[in-house]
């Protein structure tokens, strides 16, 4: 994906006041932990770029470490104090399975304010599991922190409330096999993470992937986004159809994320993958 200046500009300071980040009220700078790979747009904007861009600091982890010892990620931020941090849904997995209570209990995770969750569908489970196995340690479940977005947009898209626990809803299984988006509790509820809301100028639309017709209400239907942190297209590929998409008024300029989802009071919620858009020839899975 060709990722330019401006873009990269325009993208940090969404996340930043996505993040809550104040960097002019004489505040303390704000540090993180990260091992995600710097090859990723995820590592290498938010945990090299990000800590630059705010004039804060960033604490890097080898990825193959975390890997082979998940604990060691929770122990730099218990040591240093780190105030950000995420990763993917399977690390707080791992997380969880490669611990004990005894190795729990010797952490202070009390600090860790804003803890991130993407690069694909965030698991509801995945969060409650998390927060009451390290509560022991001081971790709040309201540091929880879903948000959506994918390298054809630079890295972030959505992302909700610092400090506002996430938004999760419970849909009648089969009814969202046919784009309905209707409430249930029963056996067959399939629940929802929300990932948030649009970020800066930018906007997110739910269209019709066949029709190129924004959806009405809560149906779903593939996500597009349009604004400054849509990268220029794709290193000598065909990129027309997927960063400069137009619906069915003629009103262009949006990228084709390749996701499903749908939109309830503003807020975010991805479903799947579409059958064609930027899934097709890019990394439009990542749910930052």
């Amino acid at each position: 994906v060709v990722v330019s200046h401006a873009n990269l500009m325009h993208n940090l300071e969404m996340i930043r006041r996505g993040f809550g980040i104040e960097v002019d009220n004489g505040a303390p700078p704000v540090s993180g932990v990260f091992w995600l790979p710097a090859y990723h747009d995820m590592g290498l904007i938010g945990g090299v770029l990000m800590p630059i861009y705010i004039g804060g600091t960033s604490y890097l982890i080898a990825p193959a470490a975390f890997l082979r010892r998940p604990l060691v990620w929770l122990q730099w931020l218990s040591r240093t104090g780190a105030s950000i941090s995420g990763a993917p849904n399977f690390a707080y997995d791992l997380c969880v399975e490669k611990t004990t209570p005894q190795t729990r209990s010797e952490l202070d995770l009390s600090r860790w304010e804003l803890a991130f969750c993407g690069a694909e569908p965030v698991s509801s489970n995945t969060l409650q599991r998390f927060a009451e196995a390290f509560a022991p340690a001081g971790f709040q479940p309201d540091a929880h922190y879903p948000c959506y977005g994918l390298a054809e947009a630079t890295l972030m898209v959505t992302g909700g409330q610092r400090k506002a626990a996430p938004r999760v809803i419970s849909l009648d299984r089969e009814q969202l096999g046919k784009n309905q988006i209707i409430e249930s509790s029963g056996p067959n509820a399939k629940t929802l993470v929300g990932c948030g809301r649009q970020l800066g100028n930018q906007e997110v639309k739910i269209v019709d992937p066949q029709t190129h017709q924004v959806c009405n209400g809560r149906t779903v239907g593939e996500i597009w986004v349009r604004g400054g942190s849509i990268a220029r297209g794709y290193w000598n590929g065909a990129s027309s159809e997927v960063f400069d998409a137009a619906l069915q008024t003629g009103d262009g300029g949006f990228l084709r994320t390749g996701d499903l989802g749908f939109l309830d009071d503003g807020e975010l919620f991805v479903t799947g993958g579409a059958e064609r858009g930027a899934g097709e020839n890019g990394d439009a899975t990542d749910v930052f």
